[in-house]
């Protein structure tokens, strides 16, 4: 609280602005991570336009104006979006379906009455947008209001990597949409080039195209493509714990901010924490995140976990959105929400068997809980591999899941104790940082502000053509001169052996001649 005190005086009297803020994705952990930012920006006296799947319907927080649009829960709901990331038998079928459902979110966002009235009132000006870039739709706010913006994402985005100029590499960044980590087999290699490859014209030809016609749809005609939109972009803010995920090399539009979501613990809600502190024997805390539905979980998994359960010598507490559960083990406790970053600082929790969301690994780790991931999309699968190579837990396939596997784990995490030990070092490291995040972001933030953009920090290689950025001109005209020069070579050879057999024949001839005569 001192040093927020200090920060907040030491910046007294900037000039304030009016801020549209925008994050697409109905899933908590996405807007959490950054309210942060749209709290301190309201606290330095910013008019902060929030529009959110989640409001914060806080009244103290008098300069921000919420949007409330949660209703794009009940839109991926009624197009399947739950299920197919739940119950993945057919990938493709459940990779269309939840695109799908995106789409028709991010079409229905735009249409609402709400933001409508922002985007037709001609006396509604901003001076930035800040917009979650994770889908693109919402950056067709940016030519709508003609200002600089900033893109926000909660994880790895190589596409905007891209556009930004930093460097892309399949083989060294894998797209984060593949569970891979480098050092990549042939075989991941050779699949991540191709991956890559067809996400880029996948995101050239199909998304952005179609995305484009849903914001001209709803914000004018005169909405530039997407992908020109987003070329344009100041900064790209990406919450991301250098010590937890891999680095790269990025250019200084480019900021890392992390752990802007993390909060000291607060103390629980006072039946839960009665719970806890009468759990002498230990919690293990379970939560398959926003996403993933435990109760669209299929039997054969539900009841391995149940079976499990029943077996450990400690209390099990499971985020369960579901009715309730038959046969439920004594030893478990549903609840339908828990305030995790409060819960996991509690002494009492052994382990926390997460999905591995990126933000639910970073509470886990400040917190000092080692884990069992259970991972269901791609990028879950992909932190679970980190959560393996930093010894900070293990991991187990959703899809062959058994009870004995499952057991096995659980207690080889709570009872080996490399696990525990190895997450605090990782906390530690994590905590190790520059300045903290909200500090970064909102410094960064209103230097965008003060200088109506920031395109002097945009790297020279996000204008050039691909073709000229992989040297492939300057390889093609190098192979054709030695090409050139190696028939030049040849023709030379070839006709110095003509001349010479020429004159071969022309003199073992003559010789012939001599001797018939000698004769």
């Amino acid at each position: 609280m001192k040093f927020w005190l200090i920060f907040l005086c030491s910046v007294s009297g900037h000039d304030t602005a009016k801020i549209l803020a925008t994050v697409f994705t109905p899933s908590y952990s996405h807007q959490i991570t950054f309210r942060p930012l749209w709290i301190e920006l309201s606290k330095r006296g910013h008019q902060v336009t929030l529009l959110t799947t989640d409001p914060m319907k806080d009244p103290t927080l008098s300069n921000i104006r919420e949007i409330d649009l949660s209703g794009s829960y009940g839109i991926m709901e009624k197009y399947g979006a739950s299920e197919a990331l739940t119950n993945q038998t057919d990938k493709l079928k459940a990779i269309k379906t939840y695109l799908g459902a995106l789409s028709k979110t991010a079409d229905w966002q735009l249409g609402h009455p709400d933001v409508q009235k922002i985007v037709r009132n001609p006396d509604e000006k901003f001076d930035l947008i800040i917009t979650e870039i994770v889908y693109p739709t919402h950056m067709g706010f940016v030519d709508r209001f003609k200002v600089p913006f900033i893109g926000v994402a909660s994880f790895n985005q190589e596409r905007s990597h891209r556009r930004l100029g930093n460097m892309v590499h399949p083989i060294i960044f894998p797209d984060g949409s593949l569970p891979m980590l480098p050092p990549l087999t042939f075989m991941e290699r050779l699949l991540s080039v191709f991956h890559t490859v067809f996400m880029w014209w996948y995101s050239d030809f199909v998304l952005y195209p179609e995305q484009t016609a849903v914001a001209r749809k709803h914000l004018g005609e005169d909405i530039r493509n997407l992908e020109e939109i987003e070329a344009d972009m100041s900064f790209l803010f990406e919450s991301l714990n250098p010590a937890i995920t891999k680095v790269r090399p990025i250019g200084p539009n480019t900021i890392v901010i992390s752990g802007m979501h993390l909060k000291e613990p607060k103390p629980l809600p006072k039946e839960l924490e009665q719970y806890m502190d009468n759990a002498k024997e230990g919690v293990i805390y379970f939560s398959l995140g926003t996403n993933v539905k435990a109760y669209l979980l299929n039997d054969n998994i539900k009841r391995a976990l149940l079976e499990t359960f029943a077996e450990l010598p400690y209390k099990v507490l499971w985020k369960y959105e579901g009715s309730a559960i038959e046969n439920l083990p004594k030893n478990v406790k549903i609840m339908k929400w828990i305030p995790q970053q409060d819960l996991l600082g509690h002494p009492n929790v052994k382990l926390f068997m997460t999905q591995c969301g990126l933000q639910s690994l970073e509470e886990a780790v400040v917190n000092h809980v080692p884990m069992v991931a259970i991972p269901f999309m791609p990028e879950q699968k992909r932190n679970a591999k980190i959560l393996n190579e930093k010894g900070i837990g293990l991991s187990l396939d959703n899809r062959n899941m058994t009870k004995a596997a499952l057991k096995m784990t659980i207690l080889e995490v709570i009872n080996n104790p490399k696990f525990k030990k190895n997450t605090i070092e990782l906390a530690n490291l994590s905590k190790d940082v520059e300045k903290p995040g909200v500090e970064k972001a909102v410094w960064w933030t209103e230097y965008c502000l003060r200088n109506k953009g920031a395109k002097h920090l945009k790297s020279p290689a996000a204008d050039i053509p691909l073709y000229q950025l992989l040297l492939l001109d300057v390889l093609a005209t190098v192979i054709a001169v030695l090409l050139v020069i190696v028939i030049i070579a040849f023709l030379i050879i070839k006709i110095c052996v003509r001349i010479l057999r020429y004159l071969l024949r022309f003199i073992c001839g003559k010789d012939t001649k001599i001797k018939r005569k000698t004769h």
